[in-house]
């Protein structure tokens, strides 16, 4: 294995630079020469820097070279590369100082921020692993403080792998743990709360998410943005309750927050959430009117999957106000936008399937949507798929099929004891 200096020096040397070239600008030739012949250690803005001007990604300049440290420096460098989010090459420092016994670096803190690395890189399995270490460790006393803070991020893992239901038991007994526990900061009973706010709304509980996103707010300024973004999720969750009012008013707040710090992208985005909440406050043909200014602006930045989402909308609500050939027309212009395994795809599929149903078209309503409660269930959309199930129910019984009604709800039902009996919990 060689050395750092070793391999800046190699690749110095590739590149046809001398030893002044890389340095100018960045450092003094005397220590490029001394970092090339190891009697240096470069700081991590140092190492950025090289790693810019030699031309290769910092994990290339870094990986499987001996970088021989003291072992607390070896500590502060990889807690570096955490803060700057090159997770990649902070894991295998870690490990090293894992591998041996440090009285100066306590072990929880190496197997948090080892598991941290692992949840940003979606490496879910690993993840688990060192978080039952680092449970087993809080377990047994060593760390009550920590307790809360293990169970949040196995909350967030279990989030990872779609597993809401033991995601929210993990979090709920973060919250418990922290009732317990004196002088954890506010910020922190913020991203609790958010983390439950966020996976009652997966689960389809948006009364209850609405609560809890309230509540991070009371506890929590966060920075215009976020605010902004918690503002929208409040106005979607009480739009979904049918409680318009309180929608508008956090729209609105999240509109003026946006409107004040948000680049394009974030204010087209802010701005296709407020017209889809205005729409069952208003003229729905002047949300259609406004949504197909707000794609065309889309399509002339080539957005191709944010133009299918909105096109997807405009055929919802040309299907809600029984406008069937514009939601088909405007379901395939998503449709054509979109990649099939899209989630918002399940919605495409939706107003293709109702559409064809009102057409009295049986089979290529069946088809749609089939395709639609697929899409659904490989995303793990629990409440877009029992708003399906439920009104294709309505839809069979109004016209006296009871038996595919009541089939329909039984495969339903039997999905989501699957969906429980998959994650340990047997009813």
């Amino acid at each position: 294995m060689e050395s750092l200096g070793q391999r800046v020096r190699e690749i110095r040397l590739k590149k046809g630079m001398t030893q002044i070239e890389l340095a100018n600008g960045l450092c003094t030739p005397s220590l490029i020469s001394q970092i090339e012949s190891d009697r240096a250690r470069p700081s991590y803005k140092t190492l950025v820097a090289l790693a810019v001007r030699l031309d290769v990604p910092l994990e290339h300049l870094l990986k499987e070279v001996n970088l021989d440290l003291e072992h607390f420096s070896k500590y502060k460098m990889a807690l570096s590369f955490v803060r700057s989010k090159e997770y990649q090459i902070a894991i295998p420092l870690l490990n090293d100082l894992l591998e041996i016994s440090l009285h100066r670096i306590p072990k929880e803190g190496l197997l948090l921020e080892l598991a941290l690395c692992h949840i940003e890189l979606g490496n879910v399995q690993e993840a688990e692993e060192v978080l039952d270490q680092l449970y087993q460790l809080v377990n047994n006393g060593q760390n009550d403080r920590l307790a809360p803070v293990v169970l949040l991020q196995m909350g967030k893992v279990a989030a990872l792998k779609s597993d809401f239901p033991i995601a929210l038991f993990h979090t709920n007994r973060a919250w418990g743990e922290l009732q317990r526990v004196e002088e954890i900061e506010a910020d922190f009973h913020a991203k609790v709360l958010m983390q439950l706010a966020v996976l009652h709304e997966k689960v389809g509980k948006v009364a209850e998410a609405a609560k809890y996103y309230e509540r991070a707010l009371l506890l929590n300024q966060f920075n215009g943005e976020d605010r902004a973004n918690t503002y929208l999720r409040l106005a979607i969750m009480y739009e979904r309750q049918k409680k318009y009012e309180q929608a508008e008013l956090y729209a609105t707040k999240a509109c003026v927050l946006l409107e004040e710090q948000a680049n394009e992208e974030q204010r087209q985005a802010m701005q296709h959430h407020l017209i889809m909440l205005e729409r069952g406050m208003s003229n729905w043909e002047l949300s259609v009117q406004k949504l197909l200014t707000l794609v065309e602006q889309i399509e002339r930045n080539g957005d191709n999957t944010r133009a299918g989402e909105v096109y997807a909308d405009l055929g919802l609500i040309c299907l809600e106000n029984q406008e069937l050939d514009e939601a088909w027309a405007y379901a395939e212009k998503a449709r054509m936008r979109l990649s099939d395994d899209d989630s918002t795809m399940g919605k495409v599929y939706r107003v293709l399937s109702f559409v064809y149903f009102q057409r009295n078209d049986g089979t290529k309503g069946q088809y749609h949507l089939d395709c639609a409660m697929r899409i659904f269930e490989q995303h793990s959309m629990v409440a877009e798929l029992e708003e399906i199930t439920l009104h294709v129910c309505r839809y069979l019984s109004d016209k006296g099929d009871h038996r595919a009604a009541f089939e329909r709800m039984e495969r339903f039902h039997q999905y989501m004891m699957g969906q429980l009996e998959r994650r340990g919990i047997v009813l």
